[in-house]
């Protein structure tokens, strides 16, 4: 196996998921996954953090089906 391939294995274990984790999963660059994903109701529901100004983390495998989600039912194919 591939180092990618075993990164997204873990990834696909992992409880949450932080902005470094979906910018690795979907590719993305940070300021493109604000504007299509991170401030939709769908991605934001799954959004945890732990204080007030603490660090962000999105709930694993509900913020990965929501991506997709969003992804075949709104994008062109």
């Amino acid at each position: 196996m591939t180092q990618t391939h075993v990164e997204l294995e873990s990834l696909d274990e992992q409880l949450v998921y932080d902005i470094e984790d979906l910018i690795r999963i979907t590719k993305f660059k940070e300021d493109m996954l604000k504007e299509y994903f991170l401030h939709d109701p769908r991605i934001l529901r799954w959004q945890r953090r732990g204080k007030t100004r603490g660090k962000r983390v999105w709930l694993a495998k509900e913020t990965r089906n929501a991506i997709r989600e969003i992804m075949l039912n709104e994008w062109p194919s």
